[in-house]
Parts: C-alpha cells; sequence; structure tokens
C-alpha cells in the first residue's frame, strides 16, 4: 500500500511542477480559482434584496437533476456496451498491473483516483451558486447536497459502465438485455408523462414536474435517487436522506464485488477500455474529431480532382462532407438540433422562445466549430507547403464551416418559424444572427492560434474562447437585447441586427489582422 500512497502523492506533485512550463495552464487555474472566490461572495453578498416570491418551482431543480441521471445513464450504459470505461490510465496499466500488489488495491487505487477526478469535474456547480440562490432561493446546505448527489450520480455512472462492459462483453443476447432495461425505463418515463397529461391536463413540462416530484417516481435507480437524495437533504428529511444514500452504496458494493470476483477478470477486460479512453484524449488534444469513428465512409469517388492551390482544401472538406453525410452540410447533429430546436419552440412558454434557442444553439455551436475543419488543418503540414498567401489558405480551410453554420441557422430557424408560427422575417434575421456567431468562433481559432502559439491546449482554448466571445461581442449582445426592449412591434426582428454586424465586424478584423499566420508560424505535431 505504501507504493501505491508513493505513486498517488508523486504524481500529483509532478502535475504541480510541470505548470511551471505550462503558464497558460496556471493563468487558466488562477482564473478559475478567483472566478469560484467572486462567486462565493456574490453569493453571500446582499441575501436581503433578493425577492422570495420570484423563486420559481422547486421541481424545476428535480427536474434537471433526474434529466442529468438520464442522460449519464444513457451516455454510460451505451460505452459499457462498446468500450467501457476505465479507472486507470495507460501509465497505470504499465506500472501497476505488473506490479506484485494485491488486484484489490489496485482497484482501492483507481477507484480513489476517480473519486479525486469526480469531485474536480463537480466544481462547476461552483458557478451557479448565485443563480441557484436567486432562482430557487438554495442556502449554503442545498448547494452542498446538490455538489454532493452530482458527484456521486457520476461516480457512480462511471462504475454502471465498466460493469456493463464485464456483464455484456463479447454476449450480444446480454447487451440486448441491457439496452431493452435502459430504453425500458426511459419509455416509461416518457409515457407516465403523457399519461399524467391525459389525466389532470396541462402542458408536459408541467406533469413533467409532477412525475419528479412523486415518491415512487424517486424509487428509479439513478435518475430517481438523485431526486430523492437532494430533496431530503433541503427538506430534512433524514429517513429519506438515508435511504437513497444506501441505495447509491449498497450497488457501489454489488459492482466492486462483480469487478473482484472470479468470474470476472476485471484487468484483462480495462487494458482495452483504458487504450481506447487514451486515444480518445489524445485525439481531444490533437483537435481530431472522436465521435462518429463508426460510420461507413461513401468512398465511390476517390480523388478532389477540383480546385488549384488554397481552392483544393475547399474542395476536400466537400468530398469529405459528401462520404460523411447523404446530403452535403446536413449531418446527424443539423437533424437532432433541429427536431430540438422544433420541441423546445413549442413547449418554450414565452415569446422570447426564438432567442432562447438562438443563445441555446449558439452556445453549442461553439464546441463544435473548436472542432472543425480549420484546426485539423492546422496540424497537417500540407496547408504550411501551399505557395500562397497564408490568408487565403485560412478562408479556404474555414469556409466549409462557415458555410455550414449558414446552412444549419436557415434549417433551424425554418423549423422554429413553423412550430412557434412566428414572423418569417424575425427567423430569418435570428438566423443570419446564428451564422455569423459561427463566423466569429472560426475567426477565434486564428486568434487563439495566435495569442497561446504552437497547437494550443483545447481546455485553454475553450475557456479562453467563451471568456472571448462575452468580452468582444457584450456591446453587440447588449445593443441587441436594448433593441428588443424598446422596437415597436413590428420592428422587433431587427433586434439582432447590433450582434450580427458586431460579430461580422470583429471577424473580419481577427482576419485580417491574423490572416498571415501560416506565413510566420513554423509547423509542430505537439500539443501543449
Amino acid at each position: 500500500m505504501k507504493g501505491l500512497s508513493y505513486l498517488l502523492i508523486t504524481s500529483f506533485k509532478n502535475r504541480l511542477l510541470s505548470l511551471k512550463r505550462k503558464p497558460a495552464l496556471v493563468v487558466l487555474y488562477g482564473i478559475i480559482f478567483i472566478s469560484i472566490i467572486l462567486m462565493v461572495i456574490a453569493f453571500h453578498a446582499d441575501t436581503n434584496s433578493i425577492n422570495t416570491a420570484s423563486y420559481k418551482d422547486i421541481r424545476i431543480l428535480y427536474g434537471i437533476i433526474a434529466l442529468i441521471g438520464m442522460l449519464y445513464i444513457v451516455i454510460f450504459s451505451s460505452t459499457g456496451l462498446s468500450t467501457g470505461s476505465t479507472l486507470f490510465t495507460m501509465a497505470d496499466v504499465g506500472l501497476l498491473f505488473v506490479s506484485p500488489i494485491s488486484s484489490r488495491k489496485i482497484l482501492l487505487y483507481g477507484l480513489l483516483k476517480q473519486m479525486a477526478a469526480t469531485i474536480f469535474s463537480a466544481l462547476f456547480i461552483l458557478y451557479q451558486i448565485f443563480n441557484l440562490r436567486k432562482n430557487f432561493g438554495l442556502d449554503s446546505k442545498g448547494i452542498v447536497y446538490l455538489f454532493i448527489i452530482y458527484a456521486i450520480t457520476l461516480f457512480f455512472c462511471q462504475l454502471l459502465s465498466i460493469a456493463i462492459y464485464i456483464y455484456s462483453n463479447g454476449n450480444p443476447v446480454r447487451k440486448n438485455i441491457v439496452r431493452i432495461i435502459y430504453y425500458g425505463v426511459i419509455v416509461m418515463i416518457v409515457i407516465s408523462i403523457f399519461v399524467l397529461q391525459r389525466l389532470h391536463g396541462g402542458s408536459l413540462i408541467e406533469n413533467g414536474l409532477i412525475l419528479v416530484d412523486n415518491r415512487l417516481f424517486q424509487s428509479v435507480p439513478v435518475i430517481g435517487w438523485g431526486v430523492m437524495f437532494f430533496r431530503a437533504g433541503i427538506e430534512g428529511d433524514i429517513l429519506s436522506l438515508t435511504v437513497s444514500l444506501s441505495l447509491y452504496i449498497l450497488s457501489s458494493m454489488v459492482i466492486i464485488s462483480l469487478f473482484t470476483s472470479g468470474n470476472a477478470d476485471y484487468y484483462e477486460d480495462v487494458i482495452y477500455s483504458t487504450e481506447i479512453t487514451y486515444r480518445r484524449l489524445q485525439d481531444v488534444k490533437e483537435g481530431k474529431k472522436t465521435f462518429a469513428k463508426n460510420v461507413k465512409v461513401k468512398d465511390k469517388v476517390t480523388g478532389i480532382k477540383k480546385g488549384f492551390g488554397s481552392n483544393a482544401i475547399f474542395y476536400k472538406h466537400l468530398l469529405e462532407g459528401k462520404r460523411e453525410s447523404r446530403f452535403l452540410f446536413i449531418d446527424s447533429y443539423t437533424i437532432i438540433a433541429s427536431i430540438g430546436a422544433g420541441i423546445a419552440g413549442k413547449y418554450i412558454p414565452s415569446v422570447a422562445a426564438g432567442y432562447i434557442i438562438l443563445a441555446m444553439l449558439i452556445y453549442i455551436q461553439f464546441f463544435l466549430t473548436m472542432a472543425g475543419k480549420l484546426p485539423m488543418e492546422l496540424k497537417r503540414p500540407y496547408i504550411y507547403m501551399i505557395p500562397q498567401r497564408s490568408l487565403h489558405k485560412v478562408v479556404s480551410a474555414s469556409l466549409t464551416t462557415i458555410i455550414k453554420s449558414f446552412v444549419d441557422g436557415i434549417l433551424f430557424f425554418t423549423i422554429v418559424c413553423v412550430v412557434t408560427k412566428t414572423s418569417p422575417l424575425l427567423n430569418m434575421f435570428l438566423a443570419l444572427a446564428y451564422a455569423c456567431s459561427g463566423l466569429f468562433f472560426v475567426s477565434f481559432q486564428l486568434l487563439a492560434q495566435r495569442l497561446l502559439g504552437g497547437q494550443p491546449n483545447k481546455i485553454i482554448t475553450l475557456t479562453v474562447g467563451l471568456g472571448l466571445f462575452f468580452i468582444l461581442l457584450s456591446p453587440g449582445i447588449g445593443f441587441s437585447i436594448f433593441a428588443v426592449s424598446v422596437l415597436p412591434a413590428a420592428l422587433t426582428f431587427l433586434g439582432t441586427l447590433p450582434f450580427t454586424f458586431s460579430s461580422i465586424i470583429i471577424s473580419v478584423f481577427i482576419f485580417v489582422l491574423c490572416g498571415d499566420l501560416l506565413d510566420k508560424a513554423e509547423y509542430t505535431t505537439g500539443s501543449n
């Protein structure tokens, strides 16, 4: 056990020492730390000014907890049916699996590391503590219970993913049993909401809130257990709190006993899962896509055959798009997001539904654009070898991403227009705002390359990107909000123009300023 303790302490110490060579990460951690302190100060300051009458229905928070539990069940169950999760890294496999240490102690080491990682990942809740107090009246105790149940749910789902992999690996019948169970639970929940609507009337959302507040629903594994724990915590129900915590602990003990049983060689199964996880982490660091690995590529057409110089990059991206999807620029995300936008338009009871949908889509768009074509091309040597101006090359490498933003925006808000029966002009300008935000995100990739140098760390890029988005576009966002509030009803469709114009102007400025990036950069294959 001393060897494992030494490994944990030394790994943590080396991680801290490595920050000397990564000043950007030090800045990032500093920003995160300061942000958390400011959120805590805002949480405790000026509590008397909050109007308790404006608190929203606490059942909304119950519903969010249930939805997060359902999402994690689907994600981790799907992972368990394919590659499984893992508690270890490739370094652990190389050091521990061949060492004369008890397998139970190695498992305990992995569990402790995973617990620490889960607690760290739950820190994002601290960014919402002020909103949670303002909207739901949560005090410090409520925040602590929310933090605990999120960490418990995430950790348990990771264990569940491993258990599913051990149980179903190489057995199609068992895989189908697992699918039937978790899809069956979700279908039963959806059916229950429709039954409640039939009995009591009202909207689906209202009946969904009635369901999550039901004691019977709170007995559903993971999805309901989390709601039971949080509700019992804020209401002071010691019995329900003990029951929910006991359910998690007992289930975890059963799963861990599966790992250590003689019938299941977990340490053989986990090596494959660890290798898959390692490759995916490397892909993320290098800016590669980590999804759609099993999509059948249509390769009947080979060779670019069009374009000259930097234009060949654009035609290459078009060919890749045709191979990946039957319809150019329309992929699975476009279809799923279109359906989601339509559902949101139907059930968001607000005249501002279009603006709310726009904000959600732009948030998702940011992460998708960061994994777009331009950063992938900047990892390859070919774009540096084309004898043309750098600006021409980066525009060609970005063009398909920009066009896709326009196509997606048109499809999304055409559906929103039909569902909400709002003005076509309003939805046209919302689509334009979405497309121009995509242009801004593409230009930011150039700015990140110029500011951070080399091949920027993705976590730093995403964090800085969100910060710059709000800093650079806050005037446009502010003027758009002001315009929507003061314009007459007949002209509210013009409200997004300040945001749209600011996105275009800032994007063009960044392209001009950083367009010579490739003329002054050296190609590197590393990742910070």
